[in-house]
């Protein structure tokens, strides 16, 4: 009987023993295993490996092709309906013609497009009898053979201040010159498709003295034969 009470006695206590857990150690190289809930998550075959390590808080383009613009990004130039970059246009009201044409010609030599507008109204120092009479002369000078070997007089304003503008550049001496001086537009007033750009003017080229001690292009190109 003593017996039989010992072996239902360690019956009871191998039925009161919790089961054993298995426990899975560690890989080799101390890396931890993922949660079994993460284990579970299953990767598309469709993400590459590139998907993989990026990030998930990093954007979606990392190319800089993305349509938002970032700090980096350097805006276009503004560019006119043609498709060309848009002209610097400079009101040459009140502009002394030698100093105008200088500062036209630098900028031109940058590789800029520049427009005059109202170049009837450039300023030409010195008094006006000197100033057509100097004019008048070079008038005069023609070849003896043909008149077309000769200069080209010039009796336009926008024609004159082109042509001193080009005596500024290097147009017979280096291929640049004559580069920057097709980027040149000149117009008598200021036609339509310029109203609506900026306008800009030269401190340095402006009148110092009252517009009367000077001539205007437009008074020197009526006398020596230009019609509006």
């Amino acid at each position: 009987m003593c017996y039989l009470a010992d072996d239902e006695q360690q019956q009871q206590q191998q039925d009161e023993e919790p089961e054993a857990v298995a426990v899975s150690l560690p890989p080799s190289d101390d890396v931890p295993e993922l949660p079994p809930e993460a284990q579970d998550e299953t990767v598309p075959e469709s993400v590459t490996e590139t998907q993989r390590q990026q990030p998930a808080d990093a954007p979606d383009d990392v190319h800089g092709d993305n349509d938002g613009d970032s700090p980096d990004t350097v805006a276009a130039p503004e560019r006119s309906p043609d498709g060309t970059d848009r002209p610097i246009v400079v009101d040459a009201s009140d502009h002394v013609a030698g100093r105008l044409s200088s500062l036209v010609a630098k900028m031109l030599l940058q590789g800029n497009r520049v427009s005059l507008v109202n170049c009837e109204r450039i300023m030409i120092s010195g008094s006006r009898s000197n100033t057509i009479g100097e004019y008048r002369q070079f008038l005069k000078i023609n070849s003896i053979i043909n008149p077309k070997h000769g200069p080209v007089h010039y009796r336009r304003p926008d024609t004159v201040i082109t042509k001193m503008v080009r005596g500024m550049l290097p147009f017979e001496k280096k291929p640049s010159g004559k580069k920057a001086h097709k980027r040149l537009r000149a117009y008598i007033g200021s036609p339509k498709e310029l109203k609506s750009f900026k306008k800009v003017q030269f401190e340095k080229a402006k009148i110092r003295r009252p517009a009367s001690s000077y001539t205007t292009m437009g008074e020197l190109c009526e006398v020596i034969g230009w019609t509006k």
